[in-house]
Protein backbone atom coordinates (compact mmCIF):
# COMPACT_ATOMS: atom_id res chain seq x y z
CA UNK A 1 0.00 0.00 0.00
CA UNK A 2 1.20 3.23 -1.00
CA UNK A 3 1.53 6.57 1.31
CA UNK A 4 -1.34 9.49 0.16
CA UNK A 5 0.94 12.34 -0.55
CA UNK A 6 0.63 15.63 1.80
CA UNK A 7 0.80 18.92 0.12
CA UNK A 8 2.88 21.26 1.46
CA UNK A 9 1.77 23.59 4.37
CA UNK A 10 0.72 26.99 3.16
CA UNK A 11 3.43 29.18 4.09
CA UNK A 12 0.64 31.82 6.25
CA UNK A 13 -0.28 31.11 9.33
CA UNK A 14 -4.04 30.71 8.75
CA UNK A 15 -4.55 27.23 7.15
CA UNK A 16 -6.40 27.32 3.79
CA UNK A 17 -9.41 24.98 3.80
CA UNK A 18 -8.57 21.52 1.83
CA UNK A 19 -9.85 21.54 -2.05
CA UNK A 20 -11.83 17.90 -1.52
CA UNK A 21 -11.90 15.98 -4.29
CA UNK A 22 -15.03 13.45 -3.99
CA UNK A 23 -13.77 10.02 -4.62
CA UNK A 24 -15.98 7.43 -6.78
CA UNK A 25 -18.48 6.03 -5.54
CA UNK A 26 -17.51 2.18 -4.96
CA UNK A 27 -20.10 0.64 -1.88
CA UNK A 28 -22.73 -1.24 -3.55
CA UNK A 29 -26.47 -0.50 -2.32
CA UNK A 30 -27.07 -1.05 1.19
CA UNK A 31 -30.25 -3.17 2.76
CA UNK A 32 -32.95 -1.77 3.23
CA UNK A 33 -34.27 0.01 6.60
CA UNK A 34 -37.75 -0.03 8.51
CA UNK A 35 -39.88 3.05 9.03
CA UNK A 36 -37.37 4.15 11.98
CA UNK A 37 -34.35 3.98 9.36
CA UNK A 38 -32.49 1.11 10.38
CA UNK A 39 -31.16 -1.93 9.73
CA UNK A 40 -31.25 -5.65 11.00
CA UNK A 41 -28.05 -6.80 12.75
CA UNK A 42 -28.49 -9.81 10.35
CA UNK A 43 -28.36 -7.71 7.56
CA UNK A 44 -25.76 -5.14 8.70
CA UNK A 45 -23.42 -7.82 9.22
CA UNK A 46 -23.96 -9.69 5.87
CA UNK A 47 -23.58 -6.54 4.41
CA UNK A 48 -20.55 -6.01 5.57
CA UNK A 49 -19.08 -9.50 5.28
CA UNK A 50 -19.90 -8.55 1.51
CA UNK A 51 -17.51 -6.33 1.16
CA UNK A 52 -14.89 -7.93 2.86
CA UNK A 53 -12.13 -10.91 1.53
CA UNK A 54 -10.25 -13.33 3.36
CA UNK A 55 -6.66 -12.11 2.83
CA UNK A 56 -4.48 -14.28 0.33
CA UNK A 57 -2.25 -17.14 1.74
CA UNK A 58 1.34 -17.58 1.61
CA UNK A 59 3.59 -20.15 3.01
CA UNK A 60 4.57 -19.85 6.48
CA UNK A 61 6.89 -21.24 8.95
CA UNK A 62 5.27 -23.10 11.84
CA UNK A 63 6.08 -20.58 14.59
CA UNK A 64 5.08 -17.71 12.32
CA UNK A 65 1.82 -19.99 11.46
CA UNK A 66 0.45 -20.73 14.73
CA UNK A 67 -3.02 -19.83 15.90
CA UNK A 68 -3.93 -19.54 12.16
CA UNK A 69 -5.91 -22.06 9.79
CA UNK A 70 -4.33 -23.84 7.17
CA UNK A 71 -5.45 -23.32 3.69
CA UNK A 72 -3.91 -26.58 1.87
CA UNK A 73 -4.64 -30.57 3.27
CA UNK A 74 -0.91 -31.37 4.36
CA UNK A 75 -0.14 -35.35 3.42
CA UNK A 76 2.68 -36.53 4.79
CA UNK A 77 5.51 -37.99 2.20
CA UNK A 78 7.61 -40.15 4.63
CA UNK A 79 6.83 -42.57 7.59
CA UNK A 80 7.57 -40.98 11.02
CA UNK A 81 9.06 -42.90 12.43
CA UNK A 82 10.93 -43.41 9.59
CA UNK A 83 12.36 -47.22 11.30
CA UNK A 84 11.32 -49.44 14.18
CA UNK A 85 12.08 -47.49 17.20
CA UNK A 86 12.43 -48.24 20.96
CA UNK A 87 10.27 -46.12 23.17
CA UNK A 88 11.58 -46.59 27.17
CA UNK A 89 14.85 -47.94 28.13
CA UNK A 90 15.11 -51.12 29.02
CA UNK A 91 15.90 -54.86 27.16
CA UNK A 92 14.81 -55.42 23.64
CA UNK A 93 13.62 -59.27 23.24
CA UNK A 94 11.33 -61.62 21.22
CA UNK A 95 7.68 -61.37 22.62
CA UNK A 96 7.01 -65.35 21.43
CA UNK A 97 10.17 -65.97 24.26
CA UNK A 98 7.81 -64.69 26.75
CA UNK A 99 4.04 -64.97 25.52
CA UNK A 100 3.20 -68.36 27.26
CA UNK A 101 4.25 -66.69 30.86
CA UNK A 102 1.05 -66.71 33.61
CA UNK A 103 0.83 -63.19 34.65
CA UNK A 104 2.84 -64.41 38.06
CA UNK A 105 5.67 -66.16 36.25
CA UNK A 106 9.32 -65.60 35.49
CA UNK A 107 11.34 -66.09 32.92
CA UNK A 108 15.17 -66.19 31.87
CA UNK A 109 16.76 -64.70 28.95
CA UNK A 110 20.64 -64.34 28.09
CA UNK A 111 22.10 -61.05 27.22
CA UNK A 112 23.40 -60.40 24.37
CA UNK A 113 26.51 -57.71 23.57
CA UNK A 114 25.94 -58.05 19.74
CA UNK A 115 22.48 -55.89 19.24
CA UNK A 116 20.86 -58.51 17.97
CA UNK A 117 18.04 -60.80 19.44
CA UNK A 118 17.74 -63.55 16.66
CA UNK A 119 18.32 -66.31 19.33
CA UNK A 120 15.80 -68.25 21.49
CA UNK A 121 15.97 -66.58 24.77
CA UNK A 122 17.90 -63.38 23.99
CA UNK A 123 18.11 -59.93 24.92
CA UNK A 124 19.56 -56.74 24.50
CA UNK A 125 20.09 -53.65 26.44
CA UNK A 126 18.52 -50.50 24.28
CA UNK A 127 17.46 -46.59 25.18
CA UNK A 128 14.33 -44.62 24.40
CA UNK A 129 14.95 -43.71 20.27
CA UNK A 130 17.19 -45.63 19.16
CA UNK A 131 16.70 -48.26 16.71
CA UNK A 132 14.68 -51.90 17.71
CA UNK A 133 17.35 -54.62 17.52
CA UNK A 134 17.46 -57.10 14.99
CA UNK A 135 14.90 -60.28 15.74
CA UNK A 136 13.31 -58.01 18.70
CA UNK A 137 9.28 -57.04 18.50
CA UNK A 138 9.46 -56.00 21.92
CA UNK A 139 10.86 -53.79 24.93
CA UNK A 140 10.59 -54.49 28.39
CA UNK A 141 11.52 -51.42 30.41
CA UNK A 142 14.15 -51.90 32.77
CA UNK A 143 12.11 -51.50 36.38
CA UNK A 144 9.91 -54.39 35.31
CA UNK A 145 12.90 -56.86 35.12
CA UNK A 146 16.56 -58.31 36.92
CA UNK A 147 20.10 -58.38 35.58
CA UNK A 148 22.28 -60.43 37.02
CA UNK A 149 25.32 -60.67 35.38
CA UNK A 150 24.09 -61.20 32.03
CA UNK A 151 20.91 -63.43 33.12
CA UNK A 152 17.97 -61.12 32.78
CA UNK A 153 14.75 -62.58 34.81
CA UNK A 154 11.29 -60.96 33.43
CA UNK A 155 8.22 -61.41 35.30
CA UNK A 156 4.82 -62.01 33.69
CA UNK A 157 4.38 -62.33 29.91
CA UNK A 158 5.18 -59.72 27.71
CA UNK A 159 3.00 -58.68 23.90
CA UNK A 160 4.16 -58.69 20.78
CA UNK A 161 4.79 -54.83 20.37
CA UNK A 162 5.43 -53.37 23.90
CA UNK A 163 7.13 -50.45 23.89
CA UNK A 164 7.55 -50.45 20.49
CA UNK A 165 7.45 -47.29 18.05
CA UNK A 166 6.61 -49.41 14.78
CA UNK A 167 7.67 -47.30 11.55
CA UNK A 168 4.73 -45.29 10.52
CA UNK A 169 2.85 -45.15 13.95
CA UNK A 170 2.32 -41.58 14.01
CA UNK A 171 2.62 -40.49 10.40
CA UNK A 172 1.89 -42.62 7.25
CA UNK A 173 2.73 -41.82 3.61
CA UNK A 174 -0.03 -40.49 2.07
CA UNK A 175 -2.63 -39.98 4.64
CA UNK A 176 -2.91 -36.32 5.91
CA UNK A 177 -1.88 -34.68 8.67
CA UNK A 178 -3.84 -31.91 8.58
CA UNK A 179 -7.13 -30.84 6.79
CA UNK A 180 -7.55 -27.56 4.99
CA UNK A 181 -9.37 -24.87 7.58
CA UNK A 182 -7.78 -26.74 10.81
CA UNK A 183 -6.12 -24.55 13.05
CA UNK A 184 -2.51 -24.97 13.60
CA UNK A 185 -1.71 -24.86 17.57
CA UNK A 186 1.38 -26.44 19.22
CA UNK A 187 0.62 -30.28 19.32
CA UNK A 188 -0.12 -30.07 15.42
CA UNK A 189 3.19 -28.25 14.65
CA UNK A 190 4.81 -30.93 16.81
CA UNK A 191 3.26 -33.57 14.61
CA UNK A 192 4.48 -31.74 11.11
CA UNK A 193 8.24 -30.76 12.28
CA UNK A 194 8.26 -35.01 12.94
CA UNK A 195 6.60 -35.63 9.51
CA UNK A 196 9.62 -33.09 8.18
CA UNK A 197 7.34 -30.21 7.32
CA UNK A 198 8.20 -26.85 8.49
CA UNK A 199 6.07 -24.48 6.34
CA UNK A 200 2.38 -24.26 5.76
CA UNK A 201 0.30 -22.78 3.72
CA UNK A 202 -1.60 -20.10 5.86
CA UNK A 203 -2.98 -16.70 6.05
CA UNK A 204 -1.59 -14.03 8.17
CA UNK A 205 -2.88 -12.29 11.57
CA UNK A 206 -5.19 -9.70 10.13
CA UNK A 207 -3.49 -6.31 10.73
CA UNK A 208 -6.06 -4.06 12.71
CA UNK A 209 -5.31 -0.64 13.01
CA UNK A 210 -7.35 0.94 16.04
CA UNK A 211 -8.09 4.77 15.87
CA UNK A 212 -9.68 6.67 18.40
CA UNK A 213 -10.72 10.44 16.69
CA UNK A 214 -11.44 13.07 19.36
CA UNK A 215 -13.24 16.23 18.98
CA UNK A 216 -14.83 18.80 20.86
CA UNK A 217 -17.31 16.74 22.37
CA UNK A 218 -15.55 13.96 22.89
CA UNK A 219 -14.71 12.25 26.06
CA UNK A 220 -10.68 12.47 25.90
CA UNK A 221 -10.38 9.51 28.28
CA UNK A 222 -9.98 7.32 24.95
CA UNK A 223 -11.23 4.37 26.60
CA UNK A 224 -12.75 2.71 23.04
CA UNK A 225 -9.50 2.03 21.69
CA UNK A 226 -8.05 0.58 24.28
CA UNK A 227 -11.13 -1.61 24.98
CA UNK A 228 -11.48 -2.54 20.83
CA UNK A 229 -7.76 -2.95 20.10
CA UNK A 230 -7.47 -6.11 23.39
CA UNK A 231 -10.84 -7.14 21.83
CA UNK A 232 -9.12 -7.53 18.50
CA UNK A 233 -5.51 -9.02 19.83
CA UNK A 234 -7.87 -11.20 21.56
CA UNK A 235 -9.16 -13.03 18.89
CA UNK A 236 -5.74 -13.38 17.18
CA UNK A 237 -5.24 -10.19 14.92
CA UNK A 238 -1.93 -8.32 15.02
CA UNK A 239 -3.08 -4.40 16.36
CA UNK A 240 -1.86 -1.19 16.44
CA UNK A 241 -3.79 1.36 18.61
CA UNK A 242 -3.21 5.25 17.51
CA UNK A 243 -5.04 8.07 19.71
CA UNK A 244 -5.46 10.97 17.32
CA UNK A 245 -6.09 14.36 19.22
CA UNK A 246 -8.16 17.21 18.37
CA UNK A 247 -6.71 18.55 14.99
CA UNK A 248 -7.55 20.22 11.60
CA UNK A 249 -9.74 18.24 8.94
CA UNK A 250 -6.49 18.04 6.70
CA UNK A 251 -3.93 16.95 9.55
CA UNK A 252 -6.71 14.39 10.79
CA UNK A 253 -7.06 12.90 6.86
CA UNK A 254 -3.42 12.57 6.88
CA UNK A 255 -2.93 10.90 9.85
CA UNK A 256 -5.55 8.49 8.90
CA UNK A 257 -3.91 7.85 5.80
CA UNK A 258 -0.51 7.24 7.31
CA UNK A 259 -1.86 4.44 9.28
CA UNK A 260 -3.38 2.56 6.10
CA UNK A 261 -0.08 1.11 4.94
CA UNK A 262 0.01 -1.59 7.96
CA UNK A 263 -3.97 -2.33 7.87
CA UNK A 264 -5.96 -4.88 6.55
CA UNK A 265 -8.75 -3.31 8.40
CA UNK A 266 -8.89 0.35 10.42
CA UNK A 267 -11.34 0.51 12.96
CA UNK A 268 -12.24 3.70 14.29
CA UNK A 269 -14.37 5.03 17.87
CA UNK A 270 -15.78 8.73 17.33
CA UNK A 271 -18.69 10.79 16.82
CA UNK A 272 -20.69 9.39 14.32
CA UNK A 273 -22.92 12.81 13.39
CA UNK A 274 -23.20 13.21 9.41
CA UNK A 275 -21.90 16.36 10.00
CA UNK A 276 -19.29 15.20 12.08
CA UNK A 277 -15.54 15.71 11.82
CA UNK A 278 -14.45 12.01 11.29
CA UNK A 279 -17.52 11.16 8.66
CA UNK A 280 -16.08 14.80 6.77
CA UNK A 281 -12.75 13.49 6.85
CA UNK A 282 -13.99 9.77 5.82
CA UNK A 283 -15.91 11.09 2.73
CA UNK A 284 -12.88 12.91 1.39
CA UNK A 285 -10.90 9.31 1.47
CA UNK A 286 -13.67 7.12 0.08
CA UNK A 287 -17.41 6.04 -0.12
CA UNK A 288 -19.17 5.99 2.61
CA UNK A 289 -21.96 4.19 4.58
CA UNK A 290 -23.22 5.68 7.88
CA UNK A 291 -26.58 3.64 9.47
CA UNK A 292 -29.02 2.90 12.31
CA UNK A 293 -28.54 -0.53 13.86
CA UNK A 294 -31.79 -2.02 15.29
CA UNK A 295 -29.50 -2.90 18.29
CA UNK A 296 -29.45 -1.34 21.91
CA UNK A 297 -27.37 -0.49 22.91
CA UNK A 298 -25.93 0.95 20.09
CA UNK A 299 -24.63 4.26 18.37
CA UNK A 300 -24.88 3.22 14.60
CA UNK A 301 -21.86 2.18 12.44
CA UNK A 302 -20.30 3.30 9.94
CA UNK A 303 -18.02 1.64 7.20
CA UNK A 304 -16.01 2.70 4.40
CA UNK A 305 -13.54 1.53 1.82
CA UNK A 306 -10.45 4.18 1.99
CA UNK A 307 -7.47 4.89 0.19
CA UNK A 308 -5.89 3.87 -3.15
CA UNK A 309 -6.32 0.07 -1.95
CA UNK A 310 -9.82 0.13 -0.82
CA UNK A 311 -9.01 -0.29 3.27
CA UNK A 312 -12.18 -1.64 5.02
CA UNK A 313 -12.84 1.11 7.67
CA UNK A 314 -15.78 0.28 9.97
CA UNK A 315 -16.75 3.48 12.67
CA UNK A 316 -18.28 3.01 15.78
CA UNK A 317 -19.36 5.28 18.30
CA UNK A 318 -17.17 7.03 21.05
CA UNK A 319 -19.50 5.07 23.79
CA UNK A 320 -17.34 2.27 25.67
CA UNK A 321 -20.08 -0.20 25.54
CA UNK A 322 -22.06 1.10 22.65
CA UNK A 323 -18.58 0.25 20.64
CA UNK A 324 -17.88 -3.04 22.51
CA UNK A 325 -21.01 -4.16 21.59
CA UNK A 326 -20.15 -2.84 17.75
CA UNK A 327 -17.25 -4.88 17.80
CA UNK A 328 -19.01 -8.01 19.01
CA UNK A 329 -21.73 -7.77 16.13
CA UNK A 330 -19.88 -6.37 13.24
CA UNK A 331 -16.02 -6.09 14.02
CA UNK A 332 -15.18 -9.59 14.93
CA UNK A 333 -17.14 -11.28 12.25
CA UNK A 334 -14.64 -9.21 9.86
CA UNK A 335 -11.66 -9.81 11.53
CA UNK A 336 -12.70 -13.79 10.99
CA UNK A 337 -13.69 -13.14 7.48
CA UNK A 338 -9.61 -11.92 7.09
CA UNK A 339 -8.47 -14.67 8.04
CA UNK A 340 -10.07 -17.04 6.73
CA UNK A 341 -12.01 -18.49 10.05
CA UNK A 342 -15.70 -19.94 10.36
CA UNK A 343 -17.59 -16.54 10.88
CA UNK A 344 -19.10 -17.11 14.24
CA UNK A 345 -19.98 -14.86 17.27
CA UNK A 346 -18.79 -15.76 20.73
CA UNK A 347 -19.64 -19.03 22.09
CA UNK A 348 -23.58 -19.24 23.17
CA UNK A 349 -24.72 -20.77 26.05
CA UNK A 350 -28.20 -21.31 27.36
CA UNK A 351 -29.09 -20.21 30.88
CA UNK A 352 -31.66 -19.46 33.26
CA UNK A 353 -32.50 -15.71 33.14
CA UNK A 354 -31.86 -14.55 36.70
CA UNK A 355 -34.61 -11.57 36.45
CA UNK A 356 -36.89 -10.34 34.26
CA UNK A 357 -35.99 -9.07 31.12
CA UNK A 358 -38.00 -6.70 29.07
CA UNK A 359 -38.56 -7.74 25.07
CA UNK A 360 -40.45 -7.33 22.06
CA UNK A 361 -39.35 -4.36 21.17
CA UNK A 362 -38.13 -5.26 17.17
CA UNK A 363 -34.74 -4.71 18.32
CA UNK A 364 -31.57 -7.44 19.25
CA UNK A 365 -31.35 -6.32 22.76
CA UNK A 366 -28.11 -6.86 24.93
CA UNK A 367 -27.35 -6.65 28.73
CA UNK A 368 -24.48 -7.66 30.58
CA UNK A 369 -24.66 -10.23 33.06
CA UNK A 370 -22.72 -13.06 35.53
CA UNK A 371 -23.89 -16.78 35.21
CA UNK A 372 -23.17 -18.85 38.35
CA UNK A 373 -24.04 -22.67 38.85
CA UNK A 374 -27.14 -23.49 40.82
CA UNK A 375 -28.69 -26.98 41.02
CA UNK A 376 -26.65 -28.24 38.23
CA UNK A 377 -28.09 -25.37 36.26
CA UNK A 378 -26.57 -22.06 35.00
CA UNK A 379 -28.08 -18.98 35.52
CA UNK A 380 -27.11 -15.56 34.56
CA UNK A 381 -27.66 -12.82 36.58
CA UNK A 382 -28.04 -9.17 34.83
CA UNK A 383 -26.12 -6.36 35.85
CA UNK A 384 -26.91 -2.53 35.92
CA UNK A 385 -29.56 -0.78 34.15
CA UNK A 386 -30.59 -1.64 30.65
CA UNK A 387 -31.66 2.09 29.89
CA UNK A 388 -28.01 3.13 30.61
CA UNK A 389 -25.15 0.08 30.47
CA UNK A 390 -22.18 0.92 32.09
CA UNK A 391 -18.58 0.22 31.66
CA UNK A 392 -18.40 -1.42 34.95
CA UNK A 393 -21.48 -3.24 33.86
CA UNK A 394 -19.55 -4.69 31.04
CA UNK A 395 -15.92 -5.14 33.21
CA UNK A 396 -17.99 -7.51 35.80
CA UNK A 397 -19.53 -9.21 33.34
CA UNK A 398 -18.69 -13.01 31.84
CA UNK A 399 -21.64 -13.06 29.06
CA UNK A 400 -23.82 -11.24 27.09
CA UNK A 401 -27.80 -11.95 27.51
CA UNK A 402 -28.91 -11.42 23.90
CA UNK A 403 -32.39 -11.29 23.18
CA UNK A 404 -33.34 -11.30 19.39
CA UNK A 405 -35.82 -8.82 17.45
CA UNK A 406 -39.02 -11.23 17.47
CA UNK A 407 -37.79 -12.44 21.56
CA UNK A 408 -41.20 -11.54 23.94
CA UNK A 409 -40.40 -10.17 27.22
CA UNK A 410 -38.32 -13.32 29.73
CA UNK A 411 -39.65 -14.08 32.95
CA UNK A 412 -37.45 -15.09 35.68
CA UNK A 413 -36.38 -18.65 35.24
CA UNK A 414 -37.22 -18.45 31.77
CA UNK A 415 -34.59 -19.97 29.00
CA UNK A 416 -32.22 -17.13 27.56
CA UNK A 417 -28.91 -17.25 25.19
CA UNK A 418 -25.95 -15.87 26.33
CA UNK A 419 -22.40 -14.74 24.46
CA UNK A 420 -19.62 -16.12 27.00
CA UNK A 421 -17.14 -13.68 27.06
CA UNK A 422 -13.51 -14.69 27.33
CA UNK A 423 -11.37 -11.95 26.22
Amino acid sequence: MRLFTRRAPAPESVEEPPQVVEPELTLPDPPPVDDRGRRTVAAQREYLLSLVEPLPAFGMYLLDAWGTAVCEDIVADTHAPAEDLVAVNGFAVRAQDLTGLEADATATLRLRDDYKVSKVGSAVRVRAGQLLPEGADAVIPADQARLDGNVLTVHGRVSRGSHVRWIGSDVRIGVPIMRSGERLDARRSAMLAMAGIDRVLARPRPRVVVLSVADQASDPSDVESHLIAAAARADGAQVWRVGLPVSSDRELRDAISDQLIRADIVVVSGTLAPDGQLVRVVRQLGDIDLTDIALEPSGGVGFSLVGEDQVPMVMLPDDPVEAYVGYQFFIRPLVRRLAGAPVVNSEQVNCLAGADLPGGLDVVQVRFGTIREQQGERVVVPLGNPSHPRLADLVGADAMIVLDEESASVQLGDRVGCWLLDD
